[in-house]
């Protein structure tokens, strides 16, 4: 439990930096804090932080990867946080049994990092707007779920800043993946 509890004061701490970092990258007055770490092995950290959580919510959360390479150089601080977010959004938005898969897939380039729920899904037309920065999938009692509309906005903003991407797929009423590329290496610009 101490170390549950440590845990989830460092990922508090981290959502609080969240939005002052936000705002910084906007205006480009911070850089990445490059490292080699193993993507796999952060992954691990992170569900292992957000177990009291899963297990509030009766949520099956899986793990499966496929390749050999997962060390990846990026901002160490920035991609957990990436994690968590993708990871907190899917729980967020299941439904009363949340059933959450993490993939991770080791390409020549890159490594797909893909977490599929069975949620409540998102239309269509909202697809391309819930990276934007606030912006809420309006209707229904979504609104119930506490949150700002950042966090979305952050992912594809740090992702984008690794000069990486992100996708979504999404079935309304049948569950959201969002899907993360990510290169091994920054370039030098």
């Amino acid at each position: 439990y101490l170390d549950i509890s440590s845990a989830e004061i460092q990922r508090l701490g981290l959502l609080v930096d969240k939005v002052l970092k936000l705002s910084m990258f906007e205006n480009k007055e911070i850089a990445l804090q490059k490292e080699h770490f193993d993507l796999l092995g952060l992954t691990r950290e992170v569900m292992a932080s957000m177990k009291l959580q899963f297990e509030k919510h009766n949520a099956l959360v899986t793990l499966e990867s496929s390749g050999n390479n997962f060390v990846i150089e990026a901002d160490k601080l920035h991609i957990t946080s990436v994690i968590y977010n993708l990871l907190d959004n899917a729980l967020k938005y299941s439904k009363e049994i949340s059933s959450i898969d993490i993939r991770l897939v080791a390409h020549e380039q890159h490594i797909a990092l893909q977490v599929s729920d069975k949620g409540v899904g998102i239309p269509h037309e909202y697809k391309e707007k819930i990276f934007e920065k606030f912006f809420r999938v309006p209707g229904g009692d979504l609104h119930n779920i506490k949150g700002y509309g950042l966090g979305l906005s952050y992912v594809n903003h740090i992702i984008q800043r690794h000069m990486g991407f992100i996708e979504v797929k999404s079935e309304l009423g049948k569950g959201s993946t969002f899907i993360v590329n990510i290169p091994y290496k920054l370039a030098d610009v």
